[in-house]
């Protein structure tokens, strides 16, 4: 996409998330079902619109993430969505937010000061996880440090430093953190006071809660390098065997 194309993505989705959330709120299970239909029909042009290696890299991402959402949700009740199941707008919610974050950190405006950025996004978020520590108050006033946001905002840093890809991370972070904030104001999910089995308090959200999403796109690069190689792999041992056969 060119640049104007990229902030008109972004600007959309926002959009979306925007309007679709308190539809959801106020709706019923089939008020659900039809923003599932819509934000799948989204990505489904969205991906028709990107080059091949792009539309991979969403593809293993959704399946990453719906795979993470049934655990962590389904299964493990780390957090619950308002009607108990894990709607359908969900997953192609996360290949739109995966795309919306890789044109946003594309930006020349946002790439010129890329450095910068990091250095901005990682002071805010350390900030933004000392206070859920100091001032305990996500579930009321009686709730409990937000260790899982501390522990969260590790991981983040770490990949802040370390990562291939500051920039997009720093990206991620910021968009989690806001759709976190006004998803779970408005009580479309919540999260567990404290996680089941490991008992440790966790804001609604948690503040570091961003670094889900710099760990999936990790994941998903990963995931789409090994299989491009092990395809590479055998392309070149079916040339070398063609060539064998050949005389």
């Amino acid at each position: 996409m060119t640049a104007r194309g990229s902030l008109t993505f972004v600007s959309a989705f926002t959009a979306f998330w925007l309007v679709a959330l308190p539809l959801d709120r106020a709706g019923t299970l089939d008020g659900q079902h039809w923003l599932g239909l819509l934000a799948w029909t989204c990505l489904g042009i969205a991906l028709w619109l990107q080059p091949g290696d792009i539309r991979r890299q969403v593809i293993v991402l959704v399946c990453v993430a719906t795979v993470l959402e049934v655990i962590g949700s389904i299964v493990w009740g780390a957090y619950r969505y308002r009607l108990g199941n894990l709607p359908l707008y969900v997953p192609a919610g996360h290949g739109l937010f995966y795309l919306a974050a890789l044109h946003a950190a594309s930006l020349a405006s946002l790439t010129r000061h890329g450095r910068s950025l990091v250095l901005a996004t990682g002071t805010v978020a350390t900030a933004y996880m000392t206070w859920g520590l100091l001032r305990p108050g996500f579930g009321g006033p009686d709730a409990l440090p937000d260790l899982l946001g501390f522990v969260t905002w590790a991981i983040f840093m770490r990949f802040l430093i370390r990562g291939r890809h500051p920039l997009l991370y720093a990206v991620s972070f910021a968009m989690t953190t806001a759709l976190e904030l006004y998803g779970t104001g408005l009580g479309v999910w919540t999260w567990s006071a404290l996680l089941p089995g490991l008992w440790l308090p966790a804001g609604n959200p948690p503040t570091g809660i961003g670094a889900g999403y710099c760990a999936m796109d990790a994941l998903t690069r990963r995931i789409v390098a090994t299989v491009g190689r092990r395809g590479t792999d055998v392309a070149t041992t079916a040339g070398h065997a063609g060539r064998a056969i050949s005389p």
